[in-house]
């Protein structure tokens, strides 16, 4: 797991690459760019939304790929990613059910899928660091 430098997790660049692979995949970009504006605008968001925001990018990431999936991905092992990128949709569908994020529910989870209990925990980890 690689040690964050203080810079932000998630940027405009990597929403930028989010709009455009979900434009091209024909759907509708208006919540992508009003997170990056409520992220990086001049008022900028409250700590507990920008959270929020934070989170539901990487959803949209575990379901279209791009370069914030890459920012979760280089944090973990070869298996942990190979676990990821084979259950990624279904990761993305249930972290958009929870209410809060916490490495329990998201480590269960993967479980269930069938990801074994080391490389759950260490998936669980990164994508909590990634948004907090």
């Amino acid at each position: 797991m690689t040690i964050t430098t203080g810079e932000p997790a998630i940027t405009g660049p990597d929403i930028d690459d989010l709009v455009i692979r979900v434009r091209h995949a024909a759907g509708d970009t208006t919540q992508l760019e009003a997170a990056k504006t409520a992220l990086f605008g001049t008022a900028g968001a409250a700590p507990a939304d920008a959270q929020l925001i934070r989170q539901r990018l990487l959803t949209v990431a575990l379901h279209h790929g791009g370069d914030l999936l890459a920012k979760l991905l280089i944090r973990l092992g070869p298996r942990e990613t190979a676990m990821v990128r084979r259950y990624a949709h279904r990761l993305g569908y249930f972290l958009e059910t929870l209410e809060i994020w916490s490495a329990k529910p998201i480590m269960l989870t993967l479980m269930r899928f069938g990801v074994p209990y080391i490389e759950a925990e260490a998936i669980a980890v990164a994508i909590l660091l990634l948004v907090w």
